[in-house]
């Protein structure tokens, strides 16, 4: 019997990954474009935010299964999953109209429409902030994932959301700049480093409750960080080479170690998420469940294989 109800795949991780990263891009070059000036930001960056949330919706569309059926996720308005599914696409098709002021082709005789672009940049910063911190919400309703339950798991979605969107960003600019980013590239690195510090007290804070101030099945899930199986991953390659590295690398003043240090808060941003997920594979078990499932055919039994002949 199939038990992947039980729990969720790579491909959320990455989808989490792909729409948070791309809502803070949104979030980043909007406060950028209203706070600072238009023009700041590379078209690279701004084109590839709302590309990546589209990234996420595919790997999501797979992840639940029956593509062809993806409409229906539009379909249910009292349900978390359709609020999100129509905040993120008007993420996307804002994210792309705001991106399209940064061409200089002839046919985008809107380019110059100050008002309208401000305007979208507003929507990208409402709904942005709402794609990043939207992994967090629906994870934090799951009260039977000891490990996800709660609201700093929001916080923490929303702040890795923003630092990968600072970072990719960053990046981008370095590939490909824009006329008057100078303000924006020097100003870049010291908010990433920021945002990874408080990252980095943030988690440390959210594991250290949940392993003591917390309930049993809480703590023992939060171990498997410290010292269980996703132990090693969360040192070195969470922490160390997702967070430290970079808090090192992007303060130098140099273009390569700059672009690595981006490179490697991305690296940390997907492992979190991938981190977060199989921690969803412990749950709070409702009284006799396990008896129950104990008791399922799981596939490979006689009575479940179909006799084509008589032998």
């Amino acid at each position: 019997m199939k038990t992947k109800h039980q729990g969720w795949g790579w491909m959320l991780a990455v989808d989490f990954f792909f729409a948070g990263m791309g809502g803070g891009m949104l979030v980043i070059a909007g406060i950028i474009e209203l706070f600072i000036g238009g023009g700041n930001t590379s078209l690279l960056g701004n084109i590839l935010g709302p590309l990546f949330m589209c990234a996420g919706c595919g790997f999501l569309i797979l992840e639940l299964g029956r593509p062809l059926q993806a409409w229906r996720v539009f379909m249910n308005p009292k349900a978390i999953l359709t609020i999100g599914a129509w905040l993120m696409s008007i993420a996307i098709v804002s994210g792309l109209v705001y991106a399209s002021f940064g061409l200089t082709s002839e046919t985008i005789f809107w380019k110059d429409w100050t008002f309208f672009r401000k305007l979208f940049a507003l929507v990208d910063i409402v709904t942005g902030l709402v794609v990043a911190a939207y992994p967090g919400v629906l994870l934090g309703r799951h009260k039977g994932r000891p490990f996800w339950v709660g609201p700093g798991i929001m916080a923490l979605f929303l702040l890795s959301s923003l630092v990968t969107g600072a970072a990719a960003h960053l990046f981008s600019g370095i590939l490909v700049s824009a006329p008057n980013s100078q303000e924006v590239m020097n100003a870049l690195p010291g908010l990433i480093e920021a945002m990874l510090f408080l990252q980095l007290l943030l988690w440390c804070g959210y594991i250290w409750i949940k392993l003591t101030g917390t309930t049993e099945v809480e703590a023992a899930s939060a171990k498997r960080w410290f010292k269980g199986d996703l132990s090693d991953n969360f040192k070195f390659q969470f922490l160390l080479a997702g967070t430290l590295l970079p808090l090192i690398m992007i303060l130098l003043p140099t273009t390569l170690t700059q672009a690595i240090g981006s490179l490697l808060v991305l690296l940390g941003g997907v492992t979190m998420r991938m981190l977060v997920v199989r921690s969803g594979e412990d749950r709070t078990w409702l009284p006799g469940e396990q008896k129950y499932r104990s008791r399922l055919p799981m596939g490979h039994e006689e009575f479940m294989k179909k006799l084509w002949d008589n032998k």
